[in-house]
């Protein structure tokens, strides 16, 4: 059977062809994109909410800490020498650097303990301790001519945290059966800034 030649009705009738199916694959790739997008903000949206249920969760531990450590604080600084008066909690202040917060303060006439307090206590906080210790006393001008004393409490503490806050003449509390105790060794000498 002879072929019949093609002609330019039959290019553009499959070129038309051609068109229309890759525009059906287009609005098909849209509707997909579509859905997806709307997938991605709902799974955003639920990643958002448990963050901050999270959060709240880690910041009532920290209370929970804090409230556990404040009452202890005087108990555990008599036993070290340091006649705590008085204690509050959450002491903030400002520097030309900005805020700095303390978790737990502690004082006599001439003695202030700093205290961090960390539901997981890492290597990373102590450091950020250490620095707002050394910006202490320009903070809070009052306890300028005060012995200034840091301190570190928390729930769960690296070991690695544990040596490198000693090393650097940290107090250490810790839990110790349904209340909290300083977990330095005898010997420790507290460093004073």
């Amino acid at each position: 059977m002879p072929q019949r030649p093609v002609t330019i009705d039959d290019i553009f009738g499959l070129f038309r062809e051609s068109e229309r199916q890759r525009q059906e694959q287009q609005q098909i790739t849209e509707r997909e994109m579509a859905e997806l997008r709307k997938t991605v903000d709902r799974t955003s949206e639920q990643i958002e909410q448990t963050n901050k249920q999270i959060g709240g969760i880690t910041s009532r531990w920290g209370e929970f800490v804090e409230n556990l450590v404040r009452p202890a604080a005087v108990k555990l600084f008599r036993a070290k020498g340091i006649e705590v008066h008085f204690t509050a909690l959450r002491v903030e202040a400002q520097d030309e650097q900005g805020s700095i917060e303390i978790d737990v303060l502690a004082e006599n006439t001439n003695e202030v303990v700093a205290i961090e307090v960390k539901s997981h206590l890492d290597v990373r906080d102590v450091k950020r301790f250490l620095a707002t210790l050394e910006r202490f006393k320009k903070a809070l001008p009052k306890y300028k001519s005060y012995k200034l004393y840091g301190a570190i409490a928390g729930i769960k503490v690296d070991e690695i945290a544990d040596k490198y806050a000693v090393q650097e003449g940290l107090f250490l509390i810790k839990l110790s059966g349904d209340t909290v105790a300083i977990a330095n060794a005898q010997n420790f000498v507290a460093k004073t800034w």
